[in-house]
């Protein structure tokens, strides 16, 4: 049954994506971080519906009046530089063959997000694809929170197959960095049954988070809810429901957690972290070796490559996105890769400025704040897996740069309104909803 209902809402969805280029975008997303294909038994079971989805939306983009150009800051453009050094380094590659099937799977999550650049142009749009996000990773952060109360925590959660987010560390911090989109969707929700599902989501998914057993899903959101308290004007009264959620939460889980969670006091005993500090050694020696373009998509952890850098230890992944774009892209591949994580923070607290004192674009300012914190609590957590390629955190950094474009101040100031004086500006509000992108959402 759930086959044929994915079937014929993607079917459906065909002639919507045509017709709405930015609807299918969402579809098509919807498809690459949820995986709903895989979420299925039977026919439909991992389908490239989303390559169906891909054609129509691409191809209706093409036909139809939606604008041609990215956003006009420079972050869709070294996300471009980065693809084109991947492409170089997959090229150069010490195992062509791993590096170009990778690049093909890493291409496919990248034109996407391009896309976003381009056709998040409106408040609802970027309103959509937020929901999106929330819909695709809430979807396993409730289902594994409620899956570990029911359990009592002894059996720890995992992402859905062959995904991205496959792993329970990897699952953990795209939970993490969703969590404060999620608040934000409660801030600006005024129905009130709404409110408390998203109340209870969000319990869910720390609750999840703890079900990971994973210590830097747990440091991410330790890192995630400090920062939220910080920027809260209710300090007080957020602590307070800070502290009992996760008292509570912590209360279910079995002696196990606790005894995964000691390790990290001693780390010379750990033999995970000690691998992990290996596999930061071979990412090093990848990019230092194999100057300037780095081993290639997924080299740095292949068997060959270990009995070449660490002969007699067994091969592990980087475990880190720093040292994973290191080792497989080299040390100009890092240099593309680490401004392309810190620019959308500026452009959040670009948007937080621009929007400071303006009337009808408090929205604005509060996402800006919530991406920045999703987006910080996602580099935390990155410190502790291999997931730079994670379409999630990307389509944020897109938003974040179609969000500061929404709100530019010459933008807003083009837009006046008759008045006594004839020269009377309207409010940002009235602006954005005045302007030629917001035409159709």
């Amino acid at each position: 049954m759930r086959d044929i209902v994915l079937i014929l809402g993607t079917l459906f969805y065909l002639p919507v994506s045509l017709m709405a280029p930015a609807a299918g975008l969402l579809c098509w997303e919807w498809f690459s971080i949820m995986s709903p294909q895989r979420q299925v038994f039977g026919f439909a079971w991992g389908q490239p519906l989303n390559s169906v989805v891909a054609v129509a939306t691409l191809l209706g983009w093409l036909l139809s009046r939606e604008r041609k150009r990215m956003t006009p800051d420079v972050v869709p453009w070294l996300m471009l530089a980065w693809l084109v050094w991947m492409t170089l380094s997959s090229a150069a590659g010490q195992d062509p063959d791993q590096a170009w099937s990778y690049w093909d799977r890493v291409t496919r999550t990248l034109v996407p997000v391009f896309l976003c650049f381009v056709l998040m142009t409106t408040k609802a749009r970027i309103h959509a694809m937020i929901w999106v996000l929330v819909i695709s990773l809430g979807y396993y952060g409730v289902k594994g929170g409620a899956f570990t109360i029911v359990t009592g925590g002894h059996n720890i959660v995992w992402g859905p197959p062959s995904s991205m987010i496959s792993d329970n560390n990897q699952l953990a911090a795209a939970i993490v960095m969703g969590l404060p989109l999620v608040f934000y969707l409660w801030q600006q929700t005024a129905n009130p049954w709404l409110r408390h599902g998203l109340i209870v989501a969000m319990a869910l998914q720390v609750l999840m988070v703890f079900g990971s057993y994973s210590r830097g899903g747990v440091i991410a959101l330790a890192v995630m809810l400090t920062c939220f308290w910080l920027r809260s004007d209710r300090k007080f009264v957020y602590g307070i429901i800070g502290v009992l959620v996760i008292g509570v939460g912590l209360s279910l889980m079995p002696p196990s957690f606790w005894n995964r969670l000691h390790t990290l006091n001693d780390v010379n005993a750990d033999s995970s972290f000690q691998g992990r500090v290996m596999a930061w050694r071979v990412a090093v020696m990848c990019a230092t070796e194999y100057f300037p373009f780095g081993a290639g998509f997924l080299t740095p952890q292949m068997g060959f490559i270990w009995t070449h850098f660490q002969m007699g230890e067994d091969p592990h992944a980087a475990h880190r996105i720093y040292f994973q774009v290191l080792g497989e892209h080299g040390f100009i591949g890092l240099a593309i890769y680490v401004p392309l994580l810190l620019l959308p923070l500026r452009n959040a607290s670009i948007v937080i400025r621009q929007c400071r004192n303006q009337p009808g674009l408090e929205w604005a300012r509060d996402l800006a704040e919530m991406m920045r914190i999703s987006l910080i609590a996602f580099y935390v957590g990155g410190a502790a897996l291999s997931l730079a390629y994670f379409d999630g955190y990307l389509v944020v950094i897109a938003l974040a740069s179609c969000l500061r474009e929404l709100t530019a101040p010459e933008r807003l100031l083009g837009f006046k309104q008759p008045g006594a004086d004839g020269n009377r500006r309207m409010t940002a509000q009235a602006a954005v909803a005045a302007s030629p992108s917001n035409s159709a959402a």
